[in-house]
């Protein structure tokens, strides 16, 4: 999968102690109401929590350190749970968004359709010409709309990779103002080692798309308004590289097998069904 740079968060020092630092304050919390809580509740709990006296705060210092020395294990799990939290939040709220946005994700009128545009499940792509692994993908969904006749798949041109990527994209959307953006779309993502315009003009040629309005197209405002409305929508719904995949409103990974795509459309269908 490709990141978007604009969505790529740096791995750096600032992140990491911010983590140690949410996973430490977990940490004392828990060590402050557990296990050191009652092993001074024999003694005088009361006196100790909450601390009220430099000796005491110094006290408490020393029985985490002591703790944490001899339990270096637990840091880490707190940690691993933190990252974890955080991880079901993000994906919860990404999930709210898909949910938010599924009128423009599933029946957008300006993004091509493959497949049943009256289908009953929705498959939506964000792709990039210049991505590898969209190329890889293309011959799964062109498969699944071979074997499924009731399947609606949303193409979302999300050029992120490259100026190629982005001359590709309105290459594609004008072909599709002609009726061919099937045809265009898979014969680019079958050879997309070149996406120049010569390259772009003789598919379109082959196609026997008239290249005075495809040239216009090209450059007509509608298509670029789709791209940029296209990266909107790719932020909204945290889509942050190629290829991204969302099935009714579910966001799948961009490595799911062809087979796998169907158990999960198959289950919507079923959820339903009952």
């Amino acid at each position: 999968m490709f990141l978007s740079k604009k969505y790529r968060a740096p791995l750096n020092l600032t992140n990491i102690r911010k983590s140690l630092l949410a996973g430490g304050i977990a940490l004392s919390t828990t060590i402050a109401l557990g296990t050191i809580g009652h092993a001074q509740d024999a003694k005088d709990n009361a006196t100790i929590f909450p601390l009220k006296t430099e000796a005491q705060t110094k006290a408490f210092e020393q029985a985490v350190k002591e703790y944490l020395l001899e339990n270096p294990e637990v840091i880490i799990d707190s940690l691993t749970r933190y990252q974890e939290l955080q991880a079901q939040r993000e994906e919860e709220q990404k999930q709210l968004a898909i949910t938010n946005n599924v009128e423009d994700l599933h029946n957008s009128p300006t993004s091509p359709v493959i497949g049943n545009p009256d289908g009953d499940v929705v498959l939506v792509e964000f792709f990039d010409y210049r991505c590898p692994y969209c190329h890889k993908a293309a011959a799964v969904v062109k498969q699944l709309v071979e074997d499924d006749p009731n399947l609606k798949v949303v193409m979302k041109e999300f050029p992120i990779l490259s100026p190629e990527s982005m001359i590709a994209a309105r290459a594609a959307l004008a072909a599709m103002r002609q009726g061919k953006y099937n045809a265009y779309h898979f014969a680019l993502m079958d050879n997309a080692s070149d996406l120049s315009q010569d390259r772009l003009f003789a598919l379109a040629e082959d196609l026997d798309l008239d290249l005075d309005q495809f040239k216009e197209d090209m450059k007509a405002e509608e298509v670029g308004q789709e791209i940029l409305s296209t990266r909107a929508l790719a932020q909204r719904v945290g889509a942050n590289g190629t290829p991204a995949f969302i099935v009714g409103t579910t966001s799948v990974p961009p490595n799911t097998t062809l087979e796998e795509f169907k158990v999960i459309i198959e289950s919507i269908r079923a959820k339903k069904a009952s």
